[in-house]
């Protein structure tokens, strides 16, 4: 099963059969997520602070009716502006990844976020991908946006209309779209 991840959005899915993607993560962050009890896989793409609480709360409602708890996960943020970023944003993202990783551990899980795909100062995209094995790709390939569900795609061009500094708090919430792909 073809699945794309795009900014403000997550799932929780099946890795059996999966193919996954999430591109174009630059000051955007992402969190990906595995189980050792459970066959599954979360992906979330943040791309700004703003209600991060309350999406953090909805992505852990996702995996508690999937069964999964966060202290079963084992998860990775990536991604977003390191702390030399200054000249390009107000405040880092890397700020939000630490709230990120805090929740997490906070649940009982175990989260880091990793310094080593800071977008910097010279912007860089980075793609995490899933098929029977996993990791981060650094650029952009047009296969990584391939094979999207069409609603989803959608989703993803009506949240880009706005940056995130305009977003309201009703735009900042993100979208589970781990039923578009069952």
């Amino acid at each position: 099963m073809r699945v794309v991840v795009f900014q403000g959005q997550y799932g929780v899915f099946k890795r059996e059969d999966l193919d996954l993607s999430m591109p174009a993560v630059q000051t955007c962050l992402g969190l990906y997520a595995l189980s050792d009890q459970h066959d599954y896989l979360l992906c979330a793409h943040f791309d700004t602070g703003l209600r991060l609480q309350q999406n953090l709360e909805d992505i852990q409602c996702a995996l508690t009716r999937k069964a999964i708890t966060m202290k079963s996960m084992h998860s990775v943020v990536f991604g977003g502006d390191g702390k030399q970023s200054y000249l390009r944003c107000s405040k880092p993202s890397s700020d939000i990844g630490h709230a990120i990783v805090n929740f997490i551990k906070a649940r009982g899980g175990t989260a880091e976020y990793s310094s080593q795909y800071y977008s910097g100062i010279i912007p860089q995209t980075f793609n995490f991908y899933y098929k029977r094995r996993y990791g981060i790709t650094e650029g952009e390939n047009c296969r990584d946006f391939m094979g999207a569900h069409p609603q989803a795609r959608n989703i993803a061009r009506q949240r880009i209309k706005l940056t995130p500094r305009e977003y309201s708090p009703a735009q900042a919430k993100m979208t589970d779209i781990s039923n578009l792909y069952y």
